[in-house]
């Protein structure tokens, strides 16, 4: 059990810190609203593999959109993580497995963070116009074809990456709630209690 010292008089008193098990409303709302956004993103580019060509436009301007709307978030996100209480990791989970854990987290972090950068990048080289909700953003750079090109690859390559860490997040998630019954996935879930 952690312990706080206070300082009353010349006497040190020991207040012990309670244990933190779920997370603080805004992780979660930040958590679900993300993993909404992710699955929009993915979806508007699905449906556009049926679309026609002006529904098409439509759909890449939202797609790209939720895109940025993901990586702001997804910075907020770490700035609150920043000064949150988390809530730990079971004190019996093997060392492999919080390395995996922590691994996953700051991959999928990092990947939240490149993406809509790549996309973006792919877009302005393209010398596409770029909309944030319908709202034109002026071009940062000149067109380049070849940087255009090696842009959509890498997004292409992070998309496909992405789908295997949720997966992975998603599967550790499940492994703690029904093999391990360890509060792991409680403590995420919106009003769940332990």
């Amino acid at each position: 059990m952690n312990a706080i010292a206070e300082s009353r008089g010349s006497a040190v008193v020991a207040r012990a810190t309670p244990k933190i098990e779920r997370y603080d409303p805004v992780m979660k709302a930040l958590h679900w609203t993300t993993l909404f956004l992710v699955a929009a993103a993915y979806a508007v580019v699905w449906c556009g593999t049926a679309a026609t060509k002006e529904q098409q436009a439509v759909l890449v301007q939202v797609h790209r959109s939720l895109g940025v709307t993901i990586f702001v978030l997804t910075l907020f996100r770490l700035a609150w993580r920043s000064r949150a209480r988390l809530p730990s990791l079971p004190a019996d989970l093997p060392t492999t497995q919080i390395m995996a854990a922590r691994a996953t987290q700051y991959l999928l972090y990092a990947l939240l963070l490149v993406q809509p950068v790549l996309g973006l990048l792919h877009s302005i080289a393209l010398g596409a116009r770029i909309d944030l909700f319908f709202l034109e953003l002026p071009a940062m750079i000149s067109q380049d074809k070849v940087l255009s090109e090696a842009a959509i690859s890498a997004h292409d390559l992070v998309a496909n990456l992405m789908l295997v860490v949720v997966a992975l997040h998603a599967a550790a998630a499940l492994f703690h709630h029904f093999v391990r019954r360890d509060g792991v996935l409680k403590g995420m879930l919106p009003g769940a209690r332990l």
